[in-house]
């Protein structure tokens, strides 16, 4: 989700979204996003959120890739749960097919070009 829920560990209170059944063989960057973290932390500790290095990464790598840019309001809370149960329900599989694709985003109110764009087709 969008407050990095994704990025929590499975731990004997979690259970990760990242084995959701659409996250599994599919989620990846997750390293580098730790490297940021890591490098963030050392140069202003308890200021930034993974929240928002994810929500900063994908504009940056929109604007890197000739995409849109857009400002990236700041200060979004990490989650302390995960919830694999909705992750399984509301993350499309990574083999679905393009119309199953199509209509997983639109009805989280997605548009096609919504879907190629965090897709990062």
């Amino acid at each position: 989700g969008c407050d990095a829920s994704v990025l929590l560990n499975k731990t004997d209170t979690i259970v990760t979204e990242q084995d959701a059944f659409p996250n599994i063989n599919s989620l990846r960057g997750l390293d580098v996003v730790n490297q940021i973290k890591t490098a963030v932390e050392k140069a202003c500790p308890n200021t930034v959120s993974c929240a928002d290095i994810l929500a900063l990464a994908a504009e940056l790598s929109s604007t890197l890739s000739q995409g849109p840019d857009w400002k990236v309001p700041l200060g979004r809370r990490d989650s302390l749960t995960a919830n694999q149960t909705l992750a399984n329900q509301n993350l499309p599989a990574p083999f679905n097919s393009l119309d199953q694709l199509k209509a997983a985003f639109a009805a989280q109110g997605l548009n096609t070009t919504d879907l190629v764009a965090l897709s990062g087709m």
